[in-house]
């Protein structure tokens, strides 16, 4: 279902999309500063990543993931959080930027010109955005040529 959608299209989508996979696990996948915590705030039933993984970490876990600028030591002890702390239950959508085991995968894209945007309103490094993107993406890629899951891409405009 590729497309291009305002916010309160997404909106509409994802619940359209959650409603027909409400038996299944459902995981919705982007970068910082792409709309996740807005999404997971109006759409009654969703779950974020980032308040399941990074409860019960270690100070070294912690300072590890508060490091920039991002990298792949960052991505990876995140990844390796969200792995052993995130739990994917059907009729409970997860939005974050690491898939887990789950039956369908949705892609929140946005362009880079928004996503700078974004970063800057929230004062975000729009670098560590556009590297935690393409993570993201090599992500989606991987497990897109496992074809274990079905997958929806959205491009969002607002």
């Amino acid at each position: 279902m590729p497309g291009r959608f305002t916010v309160e299209d997404t909106i509409n989508t994802l619940s359209a999309i959650f409603e027909k996979y409400k038996d299944e696990r459902v995981f919705v996948l982007a970068t910082i500063c792409c709309g996740k915590s807005t999404l997971v705030s109006k759409i009654p039933g969703c779950v974020d990543a980032d308040d399941i993984a990074f409860v019960d970490i270690t100070e070294e876990e912690l300072e590890v993931i508060n490091k920039t600028p991002w990298t792949k030591e960052v991505g990876d002890t995140v990844d390796s959080l969200v792995y052993r702390n995130v739990i994917v239950k059907p009729g409970f959508p997860v939005f974050g930027t690491v898939i887990v085991d789950c039956d369908i995968v949705v892609y929140l894209d946005r362009s880079e010109e928004l996503l700078a945007e974004h970063c800057d309103k929230r004062r975000k490094s729009f670098l560590d955005a556009k590297a935690i993107k393409e993570a993201v993406e090599q992500d989606w890629n991987c497990h897109k040529e496992l074809g274990s899951k079905r997958f929806y891409y959205v491009t969002m405009l607002g």
